[in-house]
């Protein structure tokens, strides 16, 4: 039996890599049974790591067995309930026993659950969902052509009225430079900082911090001509409410770049950025931050009534409504029109595996809108680069008429080009800028068997986006066949690329801020500077804007989605 003091230790563990992605989940190092498992989590109810272990544990239960469970949990066990339900709704050969769920309150056993399932499965019109968003990830991750508007088997989801009015009110980047040139964030020049200088900042603040890192390593399966991972061990400690855990393992991060040097920048800020985002709590605060991030615990209709603004998470695009669950805020900067000002955001959408006593308001919060810089400036341009980066992948859909093949004198952006010649196979590129006009770019490479390898970036400079794209690729001769190259692309120098950055950090996130503000958006800022690493990070909120580029069956449909995607249709 656990106490509900008992600290569960947790190992976080490689799930598997897909297309350059890794998948992680946090296991019980214990060697806990089912049974062992089910009175955890009556004392930690949750727990979300042990609730998705124990999930994971059910899809492997007969119907036979799941019905024993069903009706162990209807003899006053709702968590138990609660469980079993997701594992029917969640796995098709259980689904048939969700009808031995008649006459149990499902939208009051929810209740009985951290995680967002249920809520999700009493959606209306799903199976429409289900085919919008098959449509639209066959789409954007396997190029298939968008389906004409006539060949369309269910009505799109928003009145003709509304789709047709919303493009005519987005203001692109170009309209807002001839506005005016933009105030800066601070008022302040902030001046440069090259690789080099970047990568010894950063070797010197993890030695200092004792984080414990390997070998420095090339990686293999990269385009880019300098690839660099680095493992390190992740270790944090919570005890928060009724949640009481450590997390341990080994992570990897990667860098790569043009030349050594950025290879280096780019591996060891990654690898600060995690450090920064995995963090420990105790019952009043997160722990080792400048910022020092006191926790609230509260209802969202209940923390508005004070002075200070809230983030509303229903505006985060959520895969299921948020209801007014008590959660824990801690507090960031939102900038409009007037300035900065102080806000209430939801931990769990700041840090990453953030699992302290309340329910999730999503099924795993993306890294997007994480970013370390030289300076903190340059941490929130290059978070909101990464947001506007994810909602371009998310949203805007292929279309051939976008994509193009690349001229270049970079000698650097050549040797790519050439290797991959060599080898038979061909990188184009699609252009994958929204409505806000920032260029934002996915290089891609198309297998024999229609499968795509690719990479994006967004920059207010497109040469920058567009290289930064290309050094994602992930890549292996292996992989392919040589097959011949695409006919028809238009050609487009890399120099003749749009470029909207003037060179100085401060004035380009003045740009972006009041490009954003001007179409309705307000960035959010979470600083999460370290006390013992002192190198600036944030993580960057946009709400409104998409933080979710990979598509599953619990993803959001928008607005925004089907006015780009029934553009490329026609």
């Amino acid at each position: 039996m656990f106490t509900s003091r008992h600290i569960m230790k947790y190992e976080l563990e490689h799930l598997g890599t897909e297309l350059g992605t890794g998948w992680f989940a946090p296991m019980p190092v214990e060697d806990l049974d089912f049974e062992d498992g089910l009175d955890y989590i009556r004392e930690h109810p949750n727990d979300e790591f042990m609730h998705k272990h124990l999930l994971q544990m059910t899809g492997t239960f007969g119907p036979n067995l799941t019905c024993q469970l069903i009706e162990r949990g209807k003899d006053d066990n709702p968590h138990l309930l609660a469980l079993i339900y997701e594992a029917c709704i969640l796995n098709e050969r259980l689904h048939a026993l969700t009808e031995r769920f008649r006459g149990t309150d499902i939208k009051k056993l929810a209740d009985h659950t951290p995680l967002i399932y249920i809520n999700w499965s009493l959606k209306k019109d799903l199976d429409q969902k289900a085919y919008w968003l098959k449509l639209f990830s066959e789409n954007i991750l396997r190029h298939k052509p968008a389906t004409r508007p006539e060949d369309l088997q269910h009505p799109i989801p928003f009145d003709p009225e509304t789709m047709d009015a919303w493009p005519k009110a987005a203001v692109p980047i170009t309209d807002v430079l001839r506005q005016g040139a933009p105030g800066t964030s601070s008022g302040v020049v902030t001046p440069g900082f090259n690789p080099a200088e970047t990568s010894r900042k950063a070797v010197e603040a993890l030695n200092a911090a004792d984080l414990r890192m390997g070998p420095e390593l090339k990686t293999p399966g990269s385009l880019s001509p300098y690839a660099l991972q680095i493992p390190w061990h992740l270790q944090v400690s919570v005890s928060a409410g009724r949640n009481h855990w450590q997390l341990t393992g080994a992570q990897t991060s990667y860098g790569k770049g043009l030349n050594i040097d950025q290879a280096k920048a780019s591996c060891l800020m990654e690898i600060v950025e995690r450090c920064s985002a995995f963090a420990g709590f105790d019952s009043e605060r997160a722990l080792h931050y400048k910022h020092g991030h006191l926790l609230i615990h509260a209802r969202y209709e209940n923390l508005k009534k004070g002075s200070s603004e809230v983030l509303d998470p229903n505006d985060m695009c959520l895969e299921a409504p948020y209801e007014n669950q008590p959660l824990y805020w801690i507090s960031g900067e939102s900038v409009d029109e007037k300035g900065a000002h102080p806000v209430y955001v939801p931990a769990q959408l700041v840090f990453l595996f953030c699992n302290i006593d309340e329910i999730s308001l999503t099924t795993g919060v993306p890294s997007t809108g994480l970013a370390s810089g030289n300076t903190l400036e340059e941490a929130k341009l290059n978070g909101l680069l990464e947001v506007i980066e994810r909602d371009g992948e998310r949203i805007m859909p292929y279309s051939r008429e976008r994509c193009f093949s690349l001229d270049y004198d970079d000698p650097q952006v050549k040797g790519v080009f050439q290797r991959c010649t060599k080898e038979g196979v061909h990188i184009q590129f699609l252009d994958i800028t929204s409505e806000l006009g920032v260029p934002c770019y996915k290089a891609f490479i198309r297998g024999p068997e229609g499968e795509i390898l690719k990479g994006c970036a967004a920059h207010l400079d497109g040469k920058r986006a567009a290289v930064s794209a290309l050094t994602e690729v992930p890549f292996r001769s292996s992989w392919f066949r040589p097959s011949p190259k695409p006919d028809g692309l238009e050609t487009i120098r890399l120099e003749d690329l749009p470029d909207y950055a003037s060179g100085n950090i401060s004035r380009d996130l003045g740009l972006l801020e009041r490009l954003l503000v001007t179409n309705g958006y307000r960035p959010i800022y979470v600083n999460l500077t370290r006390n013992d690493l002192d190198i600036p990070v944030v993580k960057a909120l946009v709400p409104g804007l998409e933080m979710f580029a990979e598509f599953d069956r619990f993803s959001t449909l928008s607005l925004r989605q089907f006015v780009h995607y029934l553009k490329a249709s026609q």
